[in-house]
């Protein structure tokens, strides 16, 4: 056994380098496509991170490996990527989930799925891309309004073109401080909303 000393993007660089690391290509800001989405039903699901106890060494190291490995070299995006899969852990009841691919070198995609930590009626609330920081959200424009926002008045909150069945009609990208808390309150809204229906 070899211990490997340095911070986690050294690590990953290093695994990268000596070819144990993955080797996926960044995406576009969406959510996963219906093929991504077949290999993260539950039973083939990756591990999980629940906000139910504190993050176990081990979770911690693994998550950091996963955003540092697939956020690249934009230290911004991971630092704000790693605080705010933190503070939702910390603060919300929440399960935080790798997506699996077939794809790839380790077996898993380019996304983190957040579910609610109660039964798995819908699924993921939301995507987080470490790839670009992007957020993708179970909402829609309607409830944007029922919040108080205007995807039009505020740059950070972006709509997607997607069918009207789509129910991921909203980016969030994590570009600062105010936009994540921005894309944490909207996942909490995300949250509420499959929680009561």
């Amino acid at each position: 056994m070899r211990i490997i000393e340095g911070s986690p993007q050294e690590i990953v660089e290093y695994e990268r380098a000596t070819s144990s690391a993955s080797r996926t290509v960044p995406t576009m800001d969406a959510a996963p496509s219906r093929e991504e989405t077949a290999d993260t039903e539950p039973d083939g699901e990756a591990a999980t991170l629940s906000a139910s106890t504190s993050l176990a060494p081990e979770d911690h190291v693994a998550l950091m490996k996963f955003i540092y490995g697939r956020a690249g070299k934009n230290h911004e995006r991971t630092v704000q990527t790693e605080k705010f899969v933190k503070r939702l852990l910390e603060e919300e009841s929440v399960v935080v989930a790798f997506g699996r691919s077939s794809k790839t070198f380790d077996g898993l995609a380019d996304y983190l799925m957040i579910r609610d930590n109660g039964p798995q009626r819908y699924g993921a609330v939301a995507y987080l891309r470490p790839s670009n920081g992007g957020v993708t959200l179970r909402l829609s424009p309607d409830d944007l309004d029922g919040l108080g926002l205007d995807e039009k008045d505020n740059g950070r909150i972006q709509p997607r073109n997607v069918a009207p069945s789509d129910p991921y009609k909203i980016n969030c990208p994590l570009a600062d401080d105010e936009t994540a808390t921005l894309a944490f309150r909207l996942v909490r809204a995300a949250l509420e909303t499959v929680r009561s229906e």
